[in-house]
């Protein structure tokens, strides 16, 4: 055997870093992942209209930050740190707000989703399918502001699991 084939030089060697997952950002930015959980925002197939064929159509009417905050149950806890994640293709998602949400008593809708008359049919549908329909309050929190409308996440499988921990090791910052 050649000894040449025993010699690599390390600029030959591919170095693989891990993956950087969502937690490690956050932690990062002094902000504890365990704390926080991010939610994956789709169109419902029941409330496509003329309007808002597709999530893009939800995001340019300004409408995607009232839609995470329209939930079937209580799935999201009382004062809990919400990261808002916008579907991609192929499984990424796009970050489209951070915030800390507030849940109100069952069926009490937020004014400000109730007098959106531009995207009323969002809300008419969710409270059409929906069996417990629960409403958040949002307040925008800081620390993250750079990273809004750029961060890119690859969303763990399965894609039905839209709500997960912000430190689950699957949600992996996409390059």
């Amino acid at each position: 055997m050649s000894a040449a084939l025993d010699i690599i030089a390390p600029s030959q060697v591919a170095t693989t870093k891990p993956a950087r997952t969502l937690g490690d950002l956050l932690a990062a930015r002094g902000l504890d992942a365990t704390n926080i959980v991010a939610i994956r925002n789709t169109l419902h197939a029941e409330d496509i209209s003329r309007d808002f064929r597709t999530l893009t159509d939800v995001i340019d009417a300004n409408a995607l930050p009232m839609l995470d905050r329209m939930q079937d149950g209580p799935r999201i806890a009382h004062d809990t740190l919400v990261l808002s994640f916008a579907a991609l293709e192929d499984g990424h998602t796009r970050l489209t707000g951070f915030r800390r949400f507030l849940m109100r008593r069952e069926g009490i809708v937020p004014t400000d989703i109730v007098y959106d008359y531009d995207a009323a049919h969002l809300l008419h549908a969710f409270i059409a399918r929906a069996a417990t329909p629960v409403f958040y309050d949002a307040f925008d929190e800081a620390g993250l502001e750079d990273l809004i409308g750029t961060l890119v996440v690859q969303w763990p499988q399965p894609m039905v699991q839209d709500i997960v921990e912000a430190n689950d090791p699957r949600l992996v910052v996409a390059v």
